[in-house]
């Protein structure tokens, strides 16, 4: 792909980061009461890092896939993934009204696919809930929820059914993507801890990171 065709696919990417913070302001109308330290309305999230996300994530694939069929595929779940990434930031909730869809459609894409087959997009949302159920059910007995909760676990399944899963070490994508997000969300965390940006007793949000890791696989497979 040409240095020209990738920019105004990047164009693209950046204009549906702006229809997606549209979308999430919608649904945001639906959630209930905000807790505490929450924004309703327009935040830099919707404004600048959602189009920064896709510009950054559709140049960043279209230079390295090419136009086809596989670039539409990924540029449609990078608008996915950035909508859970942003809403999770903002309001620490990965709504089912987007990861259930998401499932469904991942199981149809998966079924058409020359590099996944239902089954592998089923292995991998089996893994991908199984490995975050176990750490949500922790998180919900002993914090109340915080750090990893449900819609993590939804949010697994999503990452599993995108990326896929096999027996064979070359196929274990679900698991490099969980194991790449938790690696990207502890080196993060270090960070803020040592810069006092973040105390121990602050819940971390683990879906963003979750969903960079995605978005690292997706790019290497």
């Amino acid at each position: 792909m040409t240095l020209l065709t990738a920019l105004l696919w990047a164009v693209v990417g950046a204009l549906g980061g702006l229809g997606i913070g549209r979308v999430s302001l919608r649904l945001e109308s639906g959630i209930g009461e905000l807790g505490p330290g929450e924004r309703s309305g327009r935040t830099w999230i919707e404004t600048w890092l959602l189009p920064a996300l896709g510009l950054i994530g559709f140049y960043t694939f279209a230079m390295r896939q090419g136009m086809g069929p596989g670039l539409l595929v990924h540029s449609l779940w990078i608008l996915v993934l950035i909508q859970m990434l942003g809403f999770d930031l903002k309001h620490r909730l990965i709504l089912d009204v987007v990861t259930l869809p998401a499932m469904v459609v991942a199981l149809v894409l998966a079924s058409f696919s020359p590099d996944l087959s239902l089954w592998s997009a089923l292995f991998g949302m089996l893994v991908g809930g199984g490995v975050l159920l176990p750490l949500a059910v922790v998180s919900s007995i002993f914090h109340g929820g915080r750090g990893f909760g449900w819609g993590d676990v939804k949010l697994g399944m999503v990452i599993g059914g995108i990326t896929g899963m096999s027996l064979n070490y070359g196929g274990l994508y679900t698991l490099w993507a969980l194991i790449a997000g938790t690696m990207i969300g502890g080196v993060i965390t270090v960070g803020l801890l040592l810069t006092r940006r973040l105390s121990l007793h602050d819940a971390v949000p683990y879906g963003p990171f979750l969903i960079l890791g995605c978005g690292l696989i997706l790019f290497f497979m």
